[in-house]
């Protein structure tokens, strides 16, 4: 259920969404969702029927998507030309990520970014979610604990001597001061962290397109609408906390869930599955309760890495199947 169903029972939900419309761009659809009470699934998916006129690209920013997401989500729609009522599924539905939900959290082979903002004390919890660009491979994203440090408004970009060599070496010089505008990469708005030295921004980007894809210099990008939004209600010195977490899984309202994504890295290219890994991140979301586990469609998960959560287990009164299942139960690869 979105956060606007929510606005007569919390006074907050109507501060934050009043504050996120000072961007003076409307809010993402599906952007701002209730924390559950326990287990860490949040969103939902949508069905959308394309027109004439779009691009999938384009119905995914509609829709504050990433690249990689509505490609996953509907592997057999054209990119540039889905058509005319073509079925279009709106991945909206995601596991965050087990570290506290305080601050700013970037999961970076989901390509998301979760924002917790504070709340009072009898105010309904909420996490905002928006898809991000990491760091390519060789300019990864550092992962770790951080903070923001400053706002800055119109950002100057002045590229490191790396980058100016990188990019000189690629045959594409750079300027080496970007003045603010509508052509600067970082967009017109950025959150400064300590990381690297202060040189790892959250900020917008001249280049939409390719939101959801690791195409940056280390920073994490969004859509210039999604960083209008978010830039007015971050405040400094809030914690950031980057992580590299594929695999995940959550028991909430006795059902279990588990999203398998890709490597980072990988271009999207599923890995081999490791089910030694996946049976323990699974062991730890179930706890001590007791859990029948559908081990084919974990296999067939794993396998896929589409990223999109599914149902595959529920709690159960007997002990036939538990997340702690021998060895012989679990899934095999057959190669």
């Amino acid at each position: 259920m979105p956060i606007t169903a929510l606005r007569s029972r919390s006074a907050f939900a109507a501060r934050l969404l009043a504050a996120l419309a000072l961007a003076g761009l409307p809010l993402a659809r599906g952007a701002v969702f209730p924390l559950p009470a326990e287990g860490s699934l949040i969103g939902h998916d949508q069905v959308v029927h394309s027109h004439a006129s779009d691009t999938l690209l384009g119905i995914a920013r509609r829709y504050s998507v990433g690249y990689w997401e509505i490609q996953a989500a509907n592997p057999h729609v054209n990119l540039w030309l889905p058509g005319h009522g073509t079925r279009v599924v709106i991945p909206g539905r995601f596991i965050i990520p087990p570290v506290p939900h305080v601050g700013i959290v970037v999961n970076l082979p989901a390509h998301r970014l979760f924002y917790f903002p504070r709340r009072g004390r009898h105010d309904q919890p909420v996490v905002i979610t928006y898809p991000v660009s990491p760091g390519e491979k060789g300019w990864d994203t550092p992962v770790g604990e951080t903070r923001v440090v400053r706002k800055v408004p119109h950002p100057v970009w002045i590229p490191t001597p790396s980058i100016l060599r990188a990019h000189a070496k690629a045959g594409d010089p750079i300027p080496r001061v970007w003045p603010a505008g509508p052509d600067n990469p970082m967009g017109e708005w950025a959150l400064q962290t300590t990381m690297s030295g202060g040189e790892i921004y959250i900020h917008g980007t001249n280049n939409p397109m390719a939101i959801g894809m690791a195409v940056t210099h280390g920073c994490v990008r969004l859509y210039p609408e999604d960083i209008a939004a978010l830039f007015p209600v971050v405040p400094v010195g809030t914690p950031v906390t980057i992580v590299n977490d594929p695999i995940l899984a959550t028991l909430q309202d006795g059902r279990l869930y588990l999203s398998v994504q890709p490597p980072l890295h990988s271009q999207n290219v599923p890995a081999k599955p490791d089910f030694a890994v996946i049976s323990r991140i699974i062991a730890a979301a179930v706890g001590g309760a007791r859990v029948a586990i559908d081990w084919d469609r974990v296999r067939r998960m794993s396998t896929r890495a589409n990223g999109i959560p599914e149902l595959i287990g529920v709690e159960a009164d007997t002990d036939t199947e538990t997340a702690a299942a021998p060895a012989s139960a679990q899934p095999r690869t057959g190669t």
